[in-house]
């Protein structure tokens, strides 16, 4: 069991996780959290400026999904926005035209990547 965890954790691009044998088995998820609120703020005036066009607040707080969770659905971000999935898909391919976000490795196993050129 240990190395079926490992290698989905792995598969995944999450961090490993930590086993510990003391007294009870347990095991301990780390979770991948990007760095500071001040480092978005940074990061979205960098947004900002790069685009061509104006962008909206629910694509602002796209892009702010997947600095913090690359690996978020387009299902995920449409419940936490309270907006309908092809809204999500909608202000996906604004920011895709902008060259400000990119799907790698796949549709359905892939991750989202926002791509800034000076960070």
């Amino acid at each position: 069991m240990r190395f079926r965890i490992k290698n989905q954790m792995k598969d995944a691009h999450l961090p490993e996780p930590h086993f510990k044998t003391e007294d009870m088995f347990t095991v301990v998820l780390k979770c991948p959290v990007k760095s500071s609120l001040e480092t978005w703020h940074t990061l979205k005036e960098q947004i900002l400026l790069e685009s061509t066009t104006k962008i909206g607040k629910s694509a602002l707080m796209i892009s702010e999904m997947v600095y913090r969770y690359q690996y978020g659905t387009i299902p995920e971000m449409a419940k936490k926005l309270a907006i309908t999935e092809r809204g999500v898909e909608k202000n996906i391919q604004k920011l895709k035209a902008q060259n400000l976000l990119e799907r790698k490795e796949g549709v359905r196993s892939g991750y989202w990547e926002l791509i800034i050129t000076n960070p």
